[in-house]
């Protein structure tokens, strides 16, 4: 979970400090600076004397830039600044794209250094000319061992410019001796949407991962292609979305809303407010269900605060993170940045997303109480059809539903067990499973040959057997109970890491998804969320006319 909170936290402040959405160019003081001049020289003095007498070298840059996050760390946890890595990580998750192989990668083992390609290449990508395939273990790079180092080091050094190439030496099951292998880097895409497609028939799934430039368009693409004449219901699922730019955000709400349906409303320390309204909407109104968990922050709360404040879809998971800061960013020169905080987000019903942060940082991010503890404290308000909502605390579903496995399936998780055996079921180890032998032409199945597999590949009793087996091999401690009470999430597990080196991640997540507690919750909610949606349309004429607006004591 720590880990988990930690990606988290990165992925919140690098998308979430792009949400002002464009580049100011020059800092408001909230006085005249000659106020602070004083200090000013009080701290270079510090500077000079830490720099001329400390007691061993020290560098100036890092000594004023831990300063500079020093003081923007005593206002809230989400003005930051970049240094030059920082900055250009902002830029690439902004501008979906970078460059280097095309390889999606993981640790081979906790702790190893080396990493794993744990799905095939897209084609087109350096990594698929190359050849590289699902399974394959880096185990060098540029000829040098990775054994130690640490997965940021391991990426840094995958990427670089454009035509550039880079030598990696890989391990492949089955074949005795390494691999040298040449890459040469190119640009790839990085898509805010990779799962899209109907999960049951009429019924729309698409996961919107961040708020990049690209994601409405990515978005607009996705449902057309799921016919929205057609469609019966859609889940959007914004679970672990950190955030981004907020014209990403009003430009994916406004593919659901009505035009001139408000979206969000901003205002600053004067008072000031901005209103964003759905500028061109949509005349489809098929039924919606949101998805959204505790890592869902900032433009995801944006969405899914629009959409239950105009009764346009129901909510269901867990409360979201509560982050409604407005970050602007400002460029430094040098490739580096400052985010700073320069207001607050309300949503249509005129409630706060953001949460509390008084009690300090590491209160803020990491100990913060289950959702299933959380209850409504916050200032009321109502949606368009007079349901009840809370401001103050993040997005609280409609429909309150937990994912968290248990400490069984935590622990199989924490081992990294099911990516471990389903790499031996691939290479052909595994005596009871000889179908499940990754193929050579794996990446290029003709479709009847690959539904042919697809049903062939059964985690049946035997494999379960010779699982029990591996997990006692690795010292991993369980009692039969434990096997029987989690047969079905094993088989699932081990059938999801297989299908993701046999046909790629998207087929690999479609049976994750048919596991998934919230995700059949949601199927099941759409009659509900229809009935929703049709409220909507006909508000009750005794309702007051300004009720989303209407506050209660």
């Amino acid at each position: 979970m720590r880990h988990k909170l930690s990606i988290f936290l990165l992925l919140t402040i690098l998308l979430a400090a792009s949400f002002g959405g464009f580049v100011g160019d020059r800092v408001s003081a909230g006085g005249p600076l000659g106020d602070a001049s004083e200090q000013l020289r009080n701290f270079t003095r510090v500077l000079q004397l830490v720099s001329d007498n400390y007691a061993r070298s020290v560098d100036s840059e890092e000594l004023v830039e831990s300063a500079i996050r020093g003081m923007l760390h005593t206002l809230d946890p989400h003005s930051s600044y970049f240094d030059t890595r920082d900055y250009n990580r902002l830029q690439e998750e902004q501008q979906g794209k970078y460059y280097g192989l095309g390889i999606t990668i993981r640790a081979s083992s906790p702790g190893s250094g080396r990493v794993v390609v744990v799905e095939p290449p897209a084609p087109g990508t350096p990594a698929q000319k190359a050849g590289l395939r699902a399974g394959d273990v880096i185990t060098r790079v540029r000829r040098e061992p990775i054994d130690e180092w640490e997965m940021e080091e391991v990426i840094s050094n995958l990427k670089g410019p454009k035509g550039s190439k880079v030598d990696i030496t890989i391990e492949r099951p089955g074949v005795d001796t390494p691999m040298e292998v040449v890459v040469e880097r190119d640009e790839i895409p990085m898509y805010a949407i990779q799962d899209a497609f109907l999960i049951r028939p009429q019924v729309g799934y698409i996961k919107v991962n961040r708020f990049a430039d690209s994601t409405s368009d990515e978005l607009e693409g996705a449902v057309k292609k799921m016919d929205p004449a057609s469609l019966e219901g859609l889940i959007l699922d914004l679970r672990g979305n950190p955030g981004g730019a907020l014209n990403q955000a009003i430009r994916v709400t406004d593919q659901f809303l009505k035009k001139g349906e408000v979206i969000v409303s901003t205002r600053n320390r004067r008072g000031k407010e901005n209103e964003y309204k759905a500028p061109n909407g949509s005349s489809y109104r098929y039924p919606m269900v949101v998805l959204i968990d505790r890592y869902s922050a900032s433009a995801s709360e944006i969405v899914s605060g629009a959409l239950q404040d105009h009764d346009r879809a129901l909510i269901v998971g867990e409360t979201s993170f509560g982050k409604a800061l407005v970050q602007t960013i400002y460029s430094l020169g040098d490739r580096k940045g400052l985010a700073l905080t320069t207001g607050r987000y309300y949503t249509p019903s005129d409630r706060l997303i953001q949460r509390d942060y008084s009690g300090g940082f590491y209160e803020y991010y990491y100990n913060r109480k289950p959702a299933e503890e959380d209850k409504p404290t916050g200032e009321v308000r109502l949606t368009d059809s007079g349901r009840k909502v809370y401001g103050g605390g993040g997005i609280a579903p409609d429909v309150k539903l937990s994912a968290e496995a248990n400490k069984f399936q935590a622990m199989l998780n924490a081992r990294d067990v099911f990516f471990s055996y389903a790499h031996k079921l691939i290479s052909g180890e595994v005596a009871a499973a000889p179908n499940f032998k990754l193929p050579v032409h794996a990446g290029d199945m003709p479709e009847s040959e690959r539904k042919e597999r697809m049903g062939s590949l059964v985690i049946s009793d035997a494999i379960l057997s010779d699982f029990r087996e591996f997990l006692k091999s690795k010292s991993v401690i369980f009692s039969e109970e434990d096997l029987e009470h989690n047969a079905e999430f094993i088989r699932r597990r081990l059938k999801k890491e297989v299908f993701d080196s046999f046909f790629g991640a998207r087929e690999g997540y479609k049976v994750a998804i048919e596991g998934d507690e919230q995700v059949q919750k949601a199927i099941e909610l759409l009659p509900e969320a229809k009935a929703l949606l049709q409220r909507s349309e006909k508000p009750d004429k005794n309702m007051v006319a300004s009720g989303a607006r209407a506050h209660y004591n």
